[in-house]
């Protein structure tokens, strides 16, 4: 039977080892704040006191944490206690390049890396329905597809060392000047004395359909429930998303690309975190200069 380590019991991860716990997999967990972690021993849960009591016998270690330094902290602190042959698989969102030096030194000691950052947030963690995007071996992808199955809905071995967190930089860069399109659309409506209920179905079924109007439509009543309609109480805080545009920010100018729009919402993002709201959801975005 797989044994599986679980660092980061966070919101996302929590529902992540729910999933494997019910799908009978052992799973030891350790995360710093202690009350994670008795909430989810009712579950199944295995508690680990320290980082090094994730480890024994395990197969898989699977880390979800909230950005790339705590990650290398503890890649550092267990890689040279892991059996040759153990999957370490990395679902938090890191830069890229950070991502690559954790293989490295993951496969220096006969390990297999993956990174595997998700989209889907709270509500795709707790349903496993997140999507995961995957940089990595071909070997190491087939060993843990199993596990993402149970997770997710969706894994795609996107290329080598990397490339899963290069995917997601591009995914939330996209996500994220789409939502502040869809906010300009509604206020531009908003003046021009439309119903907002109305341009919602016309624009949730026209050429400017998109993820973010269809499933998160940012005004209040319109539209599937979202944030809007709780006061803007985060699925996906607005500090996570101007941490991953930070991430796409890096990898544009270190890569030479022409990327204005997503500059831009990383610098309307940032706004948002000096003007103390970054514990909103990021869908309030819409309504930073209102």
């Amino acid at each position: 039977m797989t044994k599986i380590g679980f660092i980061g019991l966070g919101n996302m991860g929590a529902k992540m080892v729910i999933n494997l716990l019910r799908a009978n997999y052992e799973v030891t967990g350790y995360d710093l704040n202690e009350e994670f972690i008795e909430n989810l021993l009712p579950k199944g849960l295995k508690k680990a006191s320290t980082l090094n009591d994730v480890l024994g016998e395990t197969d898989v270690v699977i880390t979800m944490l909230p950005d790339g330094n705590i990650v290398e902290e503890v890649y550092e602190n267990i890689i040279d206690n892991l059996k040759p042959g153990t999957l370490l698989v990395d679902c938090s969102t890191i830069d890229v390049d950070k991502a690559r030096d954790l293989h490295k030194k993951c496969e220096i000691k006969k390990l297999l890396p993956l990174d595997a950052p998700v989209s889907g947030g709270v509500g795709g963690a707790e349903l496993a329905t997140l999507t995961f995007m995957v940089g990595g071996t071909e070997d190491a992808y087939k060993k843990m597809l199993p596990l993402f199955e149970v997770m997710g809905r969706k894994s795609l071995l996107c290329g080598s060392a990397g490339s899963g967190q290069a995917t997601k930089a591009c995914n939330n860069m996209l996500l994220a000047t789409t939502m502040v399109s869809v906010g300009e659309a509604f206020s531009l409506g908003q003046n021009l004395g439309l119903d907002p209920g109305k341009l919602f179905e016309i624009l949730s079924t026209s050429t400017g359909s998109c993820w973010a109007i269809n499933n998160y439509c940012p005004i209040k009543g319109v539209g599937p429930q979202s944030p809007a309609d709780n006061n803007f109480k985060p699925g996906f805080s607005a500090s996570l998303m101007f941490k991953d545009l930070s991430i796409a920010l890096k990898a544009i100018k270190n890569t030479g690309t022409h990327a204005p729009f997503g500059i831009c919402a990383q610098e309307n993002f940032k706004k948002m975190v000096e003007k103390n709201q970054g514990d909103l959801d990021f869908s309030a975005i819409t309504k930073l200069n209102k």
